[in-house]
């Protein structure tokens, strides 16, 4: 049984019409799609676009009516010639049954019946009925929508020098060479993509921002960039991952009114059923729409021509995770093998006593150079990563880590790796240390939201000393972990984990 997530974005107001009378939808998931002789059926898990697009598929009112939102009740308000939906602690959620009745009643009495214009042609398609069914697209509400109109609304704040330091910051920022778009000066966001956004809303404001804007609204602005993150990659607090991230972003929502004026609008609602979100549908990373846009545009074009199609569908739809898990077999022109390559032969074991002492003991002969060989580069979890002698990194920062080590169990430790070398059947990286100086969180301690960031967002940020430790220490590369973003903040350094490797970038 085949699952399918319908992807539906800047549909044009005749698309109801024409999706109903040119497709007999139902018919065609029930009798399924016949390949190689094969009755293959379909089952539809949900529907995500952006709200322009979900108006439409849902047969729903816009995202500035009153009951626009699809999972509650909220009514909203009209202020400032704006429609406004504040926070409110209590309010009652649509089910499964309320509706269907209600998206009935609009159907018959031809009228907007408490946000519904009637029913869904997609309704007696997807196999979790709606509202359930319905995915929120991070990257239009959290990233192009809401994360966008705070960065204009601090950047205002600021005065024109600062401006022109924040701006080459951005601009100036290393990542790792896998990072396609990396940020954009807050001077010229008209254009900017949801990638560019994600980038610094992620990763770079806070390192940024925190010596320019008071620790108040900075605090709480981090707030939802803790929670968004947490939601976003990998479970970091396990079952608790989306109750800590809850707890954030209703407070965020809750004080907004604090910080910022005539924005509390449908999108940043839409946040408080992002726990909900995660817990019935998983990681962010994997629930945008622009990696199923790009697919449909790329085997459209095909200009270049595959023929790896499958491969295409795993890499944008961002469900290979869970297809390794069931492959037997694996194609030997996309199998990826972990372990160094790119040979480099002119180093020098002999210069640095910790690689005898490793091969004394490993190995019980004479000749260094015999057992030990030294790599540029090393795949580690299917991703690469960089060395510090890899000569075409050109500006990109691979070479900068997070690992563990079991000379201090259970904490993280930060550095760059020097080299890659293998020792018998074992590869090791050579990595000298940048020491943790203090918590993240403490550059927050004025703000009222202390308590709360210090829960969770040390274990994405970490203030690391500019001076690296002289000595190196050799580590297995199973133990490193992930890449880093390392910003320079004058005094000390912010060191953040890439969020998530597998989002369509």
């Amino acid at each position: 049984m085949e699952q399918v997530l319908l992807i539906f974005r800047n549909i044009e107001k005749t698309s109801t019409v024409r999706l109903s009378r040119k497709l007999s939808l139902r018919n065609r998931f029930y009798l399924g799609v016949i390949v190689n002789d094969q009755t293959i059926k379909l089952k539809v898990l949900g529907i995500t676009g952006d709200s322009p697009a979900l108006k439409i598929a849902l047969n729903f009112i816009s995202h500035n009516g009153y009951y626009c939102c699809y999972f509650c009740y909220l009514r909203g308000i009209h202020q400032k010639q704006k429609r406004q939906y504040p926070y409110e602690c209590l309010h009652q959620m649509r089910t499964v049954n309320s509706f269907a009745q209600d998206a009935t009643a609009a159907e018959q009495l031809n009228r907007n019946e408490k946000g519904h214009l009637g029913v869904s042609i997609f309704s007696n398609i997807v196999d979790i009925n709606f509202p359930y069914g319905i995915i929120v697209d991070y990257a239009h509400v959290s990233l192009l929508r809401h994360s966008k109109s705070i960065f204009i609304e601090l950047y205002r704040r600021l005065t024109p020098y600062v401006r022109n330091i924040v701006d080459r910051a951005l601009i100036h920022q290393p990542f790792p060479h896998f990072f396609h778009r990396q940020m954009r000066p807050f001077n010229d966001l008209s254009f900017v993509k949801a990638t560019e956004i994600r980038n610094i809303l992620f990763y770079g404001i806070l390192p940024i921002f925190h010596k320019h804007v008071s620790s108040e609204i900075l605090g709480h602005f981090a707030m939802f960039i803790t929670a968004l993150r947490l939601l976003h990659g990998k479970p970091i607090f396990g079952d608790r991952t989306s109750d800590i991230a809850g707890d954030l972003l209703t407070k965020y929502y809750k004080d907004f009114s604090l910080f910022y004026d005539g924005l509390e609008n449908f999108v940043l609602h839409l946040h408080q059923h992002f726990k909900n979100q995660y817990e019935m549908f998983g990681a962010f990373s994997h629930l945008g729409s622009f990696g199923q846009e790009a697919l449909i545009g790329y085997v459209g074009s095909n200009r270049t021509g595959t023929r790896f199609y499958g491969d295409l569908i795993c890499k944008n739809y961002s469900i290979d995770f869970l297809l390794h898990h069931k492959m037997e077999k694996s194609n030997q022109f996309t199998k990826i093998v972990d372990g160094p390559f790119d040979q480099e032969f002119n180093f020098d074991f002999k210069n640095n006593s910790l690689f005898q002492l490793l091969h004394s003991v490993q190995c019980t002969c004479a000749s260094l150079d015999s057992c030990l060989t030294a790599y540029r580069r090393c795949i580690i979890n299917s991703q690469v990563y960089h060395s510090l002698q890899y000569k075409r990194r050109q500006k990109s920062v691979s070479y900068f880590v997070r690992y563990t080590s079991t000379a201090v169990p259970n904490s993280y430790l930060f550095g760059k790796i020097i080299i890659f070398f293998k020792c018998l059947n074992s590869t090791y990286a050579l990595i000298q240390q940048y020491p943790t100086i203090s918590r993240f969180s403490d550059l927050f301690r004025s703000s009222s939201y202390y308590e709360l960031l210090d829960r969770s967002i040390n274990h994405l940020f970490f203030v690391i000393s500019q001076q690296c430790i002289s000595s190196y220490e050799t580590v297995l590369a199973s133990c490193i972990l992930d890449n880093c973003i390392v910003f320079d903040c004058e005094d000390y350094h912010i060191a953040t984990p890439v969020s998530s490797y597998d989002e369509h970038d």
